[in-house]
Order: C-alpha cells, then structure tokens, then sequence
C-alpha cells in the first residue's frame, strides 16, 4: 500500500508541474524511483511462489501481466495510472440498469448504450445532458422530424460547437412558464391533511 502510495504521490506531482521545470525534473525521479522498487520486490517474492499466500500469489499475477502498462507510464505520465474516472461513469447506467430490472431486449440495450455515450460526451466536454438533448431535438423538430446533417449537426459536437451554444448547454433546463401548473393548494388544505398532499411538515 505504502509503494503504491508514493507512486500515486509522485505522478500527481509530474501531472502538477510544468514540463522540464526542476519539479517536473524531481517528480519524474522519484516516479521512477517508486516504479524500481515495486519492480524489485515483485521479483523478489515470485522467486518463491511455495512462500506466498494465495492472496498475495494473486495479485503478484496481476501486476505481472499489467505490468507493462504500468512501466509505460514512464514515457507517458499524462495517462492516468488507473481507470477510475470510467468506473465511476459507468457507475449511472449499471445502477439503473440494476433497477429497471435490465434493458428487456437487445434492441433496448442497444438504445441505451448510445443514449449513454451521448450523455457521457456531452458530461465530459462540461455540458448539461438534459439542456444538450432538447437543443438537439428541438432542432429536429425545426427541420420537420428529420435528422439534422450538414453544418447543422455539426453544430453539435461538442468540440466543434460555438461559445454561445457551450454555455447554453452547459446549464440546466429551465421550467417552461407555459407547461408549469401554479400550486392552488391552500395552506388551511395542507395543514388539514389533504389526501392529494399529505400532512404539512
């Protein structure tokens, strides 16, 4: 735990720095460093497999067969040192498919593994999935139902869209005046117990 603790500390510092400053300098020492002695000591133990927990014998496999990857980040310390960031997007999908109950065909997972792709480009490039998705459909119904092309679906990749259209997309719906129904409930109904409402708090 303690290695992989100074491996995480000394890449934050590399991604933190400046490249070829003194510190960038220092960090990728000390990378390295953390990267040799991980090495050494795997060799070390898998020189006697018959002393190992299985546990232990396990996880020395692991880091053997990813190893590779793992020692390129030498050359490229940009790349995160593990996958994280994926997990934790994936995270939406797999509890909501754990509620719904599955997708139900494969036309349905099939649907939903675009919808979130989309959802998940629009939420990496900063944008309001909710806000994204009804530009875009609006834009299909301006163009009678069809799919926008040209210049006009260009318009929303997120890497080629304009600043105005970014920051529209970057916050969240707001309610339409003409569809939001007024609160006509009384506060004498309310303290009463309204059926439709419940007790007052």
């Amino acid at each position: 735990m303690q290695r992989i603790a100074a491996l995480y500390v000394a890449h934050t510092a590399i991604t933190a720095a400046a490249p070829a400053s003194p510190a960038h300098t220092w960090a990728t020492a000390q990378f390295s460093a953390a990267l040799n002695t991980i090495d050494a000591d795997r060799h070390a133990q898998s020189a006697h497999p018959e002393l190992l927990h299985p546990a232990a014998a396990k996880v020395l496999a692991t880091l053997d067969r990813e190893w590779d990857g793992l020692a390129r980040h030498r050359e490229y310390p940009e790349l995160p040192l593990d996958n994280n960031t994926a997990e934790r997007a994936l995270r939406g999908p797999v509890v909501g498919r754990k509620n719904y109950y599955g997708s139900g065909s494969v036309v349905s997972a099939q649907l939903a593994r675009r919808v979130f792709t989309i959802t998940a480009t629009a939420e990496r490039a900063g944008l309001n999935p909710l806000t994204y998705l009804r530009a875009y459909l609006d834009e299909c119904a301006q163009a009678g139902g069809t799919t926008p092309t040209g210049e006009t679906l260009t318009r929303f990749l997120p890497w080629a869209a304009g600043t105005d259209d970014l920051k529209t997309w970057a916050n969240g719906p707001r309610p339409n005046p003409d569809t939001t129904e007024p609160d006509t409930t009384s506060s004498d109904s309310r303290s009463a117990g309204d059926p439709r409402t419940g007790p007052a708090p």
